[in-house]
């Protein structure tokens, strides 16, 4: 068996429609069937939506593994990386519809200069809120601009790309490792940050992160099933992945002092619960201090070390703690034949 051009990883937890709709999306791709191999990761354990992915097997190369409990999104991404075999790798959220020239024009980017390193695409997505001019910048005042929806015409080196679809290179891996496994990628968060803080790594290895608005796909913007995006769960996790993200990559000084600013000044909710002492005013102030303290102990975690993002070691873990059932895993037989 040949060496795929395209690992295509497909993180998944109990949408078992959403994941036939992106398969299918996947099928109709622009490009030989042979040169692609499909990962789904499933966090769904004894629930999971392998039926949904049964009628692909035949269609695509397709591998479908499953999580025996839900361990976060960020450990489906790196098991997706460790389990991969292609040059370069797709991740695509089980709600993201790519464009069929979508690997085409990603291929015509990359083979244009070999120092790219991730490149992400542009977005199609109802109420997408745009802010400021500038896109994909990590910016001093602690704002993590997207403007993905913009065609800015050509490709344009940015700072990180939108998560729900974006390819890395096999190499970006082997200079940076897994999706941070501090905190980024933990059961316990929500994934928050996780592909902004794998972009800054890139370019601090010395690749370029780029944004390609000629390779579009659509975003569902599903809600998820494992945690509400209004719920005080999801902001503690909003509030500590982003002072982390600052501080780890910038320190309490870099980007003028971001962090702290960051800590001391964003989504505290003091103020509003001095003058409305209500409980749920109360618990956000509490959920706040904790995000904040959470942030900042996971970071001296990260400085002390080990480092442990790295294959081999994810690997061995993965073995010893047994954490997937090898019997729901499907493989088709043969190899599709190129289209």
């Amino acid at each position: 068996m040949t060496t795929p051009r395209y690992s295509i990883v497909i993180p998944t937890y109990r949408r078992g429609d959403e994941l036939a709709e992106c398969l299918e999306s996947v099928c109709v791709l622009d490009y030989p069937k042979d040169a692609i191999e499909v990962i789904v990761i499933d966090n769904g354990g004894e629930q999971n939506t392998r039926s949904a992915a049964q009628p692909f097997a035949g269609r695509l190369a397709l591998r479908y593994l499953v999580n025996a409990r839900n361990l976060g999104y960020g450990f489906s991404v790196n098991r997706g990386i460790v389990e991969s075999a292609g040059d370069r790798m797709l991740l695509l959220n089980d709600d993201a519809r790519p464009s069929p020239d979508l690997l085409k024009e990603c291929d015509r980017l990359l083979e244009s200069d070999p120092t790219i390193g991730c490149v992400g695409c542009r977005v199609i997505e109802q109420g997408y809120q745009n802010f400021g001019t500038d896109i994909g910048q990590v910016r001093d005042d602690g704002i993590v601009l997207g403007n993905f929806d913009v065609d800015c015409g050509d490709p344009i080196e940015v700072e990180h790309v939108y998560g729900f679809c974006y390819v890395f290179t096999r190499e970006a891996v082997r200079r940076t490792g897994l999706c941070d496994r501090t905190l980024l990628a933990q059961p316990y968060s929500s994934g928050n940050c996780i592909e902004t803080d794998q972009c800054l790594s890139i370019r601090e290895a010395g690749l370029k992160v780029v944004y390609d608005p000629r390779m579009v796909a659509r975003h569902l913007a599903k809600p998820r099933p494992d945690m509400s995006e209004v719920s005080l769960k999801w902001h503690l996790n909003m509030i500590r992945n982003t002072i982390y993200l600052y501080l780890k990559h910038f320190g309490l000084f870099g980007k003028r002092g971001a962090a702290l600013r960051l800590t001391f000044t964003k989504h505290v909710g003091v103020l509003s619960a001095l003058r409305r002492p209500t409980r749920s005013n109360v618990a956000y102030v509490a959920m706040s201090l904790r995000g904040r303290a959470s942030a900042y102990s996971h970071y001296l975690k990260f400085l002390v070390g080990p480092r442990v993002d790295a294959l081999d070691a994810f690997r061995r873990e993965c073995a010893a703690d047994d954490r997937s059932t090898g019997s729901l895993e499907v493989a088709a037989a043969a190899r599709p034949r190129s289209s």
